[in-house]
């Protein structure tokens, strides 16, 4: 078999809902995009799809264990429908090899998701890129970036940690994270 076709057409079943489809539909057009040879096309033809189904399942799992860790205020303020959001943030998207990644895409599909049709509360994708700043600001080296939020993200996050209820009112703020090369990170958030 050669390999490295083999595994990444692995990887990408395995990640992918619809390759997965299209594979198990047309595994020899597939295949052969991979630059798999006709013998390795067959070998992997004859894989069980239960079996890759359910395998895909679980790494699905695992990125929402993963996303739900990098953005614990967010999953908690999602509450049930977390795991859906997920794997529609999720699907068809290029995977990194960073959980981060997943996190950054559930941020950015919240952001568009409240854009366009305002379904979720309306703070929650600022909380999912407040969180998200922590992410990329552990990032080694120096670091200084900018956020905007639309609403008072500090609130938010405190009233989540504490179990209390959410009562956000629209209010620009900025937050500034920066850490000087092996510093101590540091962060504020401004109102105007």
């Amino acid at each position: 078999m050669a390999l490295a076709q083999t595994q990444a057409l692995l990887a990408r079943l395995f990640t992918d809902d619809d390759l997965r489809r299209e594979f198990f539909e047309a595994p020899i057009a597939v295949a052969s995009r991979f630059g798999l040879s006709m013998h390795d096309t067959q070998r992997l033809a004859g894989i069980d799809r239960r079996e890759i189904e359910a395998f895909a399942q679980s790494l699905i799992g695992k990125r929402a264990l993963y996303a739900r860790r990098a953005l614990p205020l967010t999953a908690r303020a999602l509450g049930d429908r977390f795991d859906a959001l997920f794997r529609q943030a999720i699907r068809g998207a290029a995977r990194d090899a960073t959980n981060c990644s997943d996190a950054a895409a559930l941020t950015a599909f919240l952001d568009r998701r409240v854009a366009k049709c305002g379904s979720e509360p309306p703070w929650v994708a600022d909380l999912a890129r407040f969180e998200l700043a922590f992410i990329d600001a552990g990032r080694s080296g120096a670091i200084l970036f900018f956020r905007a939020f639309d609403f008072n993200v500090a609130s938010i996050a405190q009233a989540l940690a504490r179990g209390e209820e959410i009562s956000a009112v629209r209010r620009k703020t900025f937050g500034v994270w920066a850490r000087l090369p092996r510093g101590r990170l540091r962060w504020r958030l401004f109102r105007p």
